[in-house]
């Protein structure tokens, strides 16, 4: 996905590591205050930055944040990559979920996010994001969709297959505070992988797969 409209070209490692400490920030920040509550300076206060030199890499609060959201979706959608289809639907599925879960695991923030400004209607989200959003999820529908007419997997529709993995993943990062309040602590990384392997098993269960 082209991040263009939301950042200034400049090639080069410094630009790359500085945007990664603002884009670190600002997740940060966002996800603590909301969109609204969230200033550009606040950011540069986290990362002990000039706010001037913030607007030099990102044009505004606002192409700042769909930088955030473009990079969530980006690291979302590379588990679901045209290269891994050459792989068996089970195989196909299992690297998603488990590229999905490991986004949670390791990405908490970023994935509240996402899931705050869909909650709040996705009012940030332009047309440059949310089109090929729309492009990504038909053209794997349509591969899922392929799967069931050849017969490699049981009847079902591709987009509640997405919906289901996507709210499955996600749940362990968006409400990792409710899985603390009931076990009283974080799950182990022991048990983290349990929680992915029982997602995969139920998937590829429910697709006839295994």
């Amino acid at each position: 996905m082209e991040k263009k409209n939301n950042r200034k070209a400049q090639p080069g490692a410094i630009r790359q590591r500085n945007e990664s400490r603002i884009l670190k920030a600002a997740a940060d920040e966002f996800v603590k205050c909301g969109y609204k509550g969230t200033s550009v300076q606040s950011i540069a206060d986290r990362v002990d930055l000039p706010k001037a030199n913030v607007l030099y890499y990102f044009k505004s609060k606002k192409g700042l944040y769909l930088a955030v959201l473009e990079d969530i979706l980006n690291l979302w959608n590379q588990g679901f990559s045209d290269e891994i289809f050459a792989l068996s639907p089970a195989e196909v599925l299992e690297t998603y979920i488990r590229g999905k879960m490991k986004y949670s695991r390791t990405h908490p923030k970023e994935s509240k996010i996402f899931a705050l400004e869909l909650i709040n209607g996705a009012h940030n989200v332009s047309d440059a994001m949310h089109l090929p959003m729309v492009d990504w999820t038909e053209g794997k529908a349509s591969i899922i969709q392929t799967w069931v007419d050849q017969g490699l997997i049981r009847p079902i529709d591709p987009l509640y297959l997405l919906f289901l993995i996507w709210g499955t993943t996600q749940f362990y990062a968006d409400c990792d505070a409710e899985i603390f309040m009931i076990k009283g602590r974080s799950l182990t990384d022991d048990e983290f992988e349990e929680a992915t392997q029982f997602v995969i098993d139920t998937v590829l269960k429910g697709l006839d797969l295994k």
